[in-house]
């Protein structure tokens, strides 16, 4: 594989994780949530907590600074190591939303991200705050489209750091991502 076919193969899987984000499911936010994690071990060798949190930190930044500057009503500004949390080891990892003992006891909170379509009138990054949540809520299409930018982003990136470029080329080399090889 090239950095050209690989940037081509991930933007392809973008496109089908829209096209499932106008369906009303939790799929967007399952396989663009184990996407983010490939995209982590892919740009830094592995996804340890720090690496993940670092990932979003400065590339999901880049396309909106909420991630990185989004405060919570209690005032934690702590939505990177909530993604972690929520995301990769509750949703990819633990099939749930609620963090398991050892991801609260790494920062994260019950119902810190709460998941909704635009469809049904939510937006992206919207505060939630009823029902005693103090909560942030991610739109299935506004989270789809914000990945999709994030791999504009790593593999632009690429283009001018050589060791960029490396570290990708030899992670798919050595852990190609899911190709649809007998369909």
């Amino acid at each position: 594989m090239t950095i050209i076919s690989i940037k081509e193969y991930f933007l392809a899987r973008c496109d089908e994780i829209i096209s499932l984000s106008h369906r009303g499911d939790p799929w967007t936010f399952l396989c663009g949530s184990a996407m983010i994690d490939y995209l982590t071990n892919m740009t830094t060798g592995n996804s340890t907590r720090v690496r993940y949190i670092n990932f979003i930190e400065d590339y999901f930044a880049q396309v909106n600074i909420l991630y990185k500057e989004f405060t919570y009503q209690s005032g934690d500004k702590d939505l990177p190591t909530q993604m972690y949390v929520v995301l990769r080891c509750g949703i990819v990892h633990s099939f749930s939303l609620i963090p398991n003992n050892l991801g609260i006891s790494y920062g994260g909170r019950i119902r810190s991200i709460l998941l909704a379509h635009e469809k049904n009138g939510h937006s992206h990054f919207e505060t939630y705050i009823k029902d005693g949540m103090d909560s942030v809520i991610f739109t299935a299409e506004g989270f789809a489209m914000d990945i999709k930018n994030v791999v504009l982003s790593v593999f632009k990136k690429a283009t001018t750091d050589q060791n960029l470029e490396t570290q990708i080329l030899a992670y798919v080399q050595s852990y190609p991502p899911i190709l649809g090889r007998f369909s």
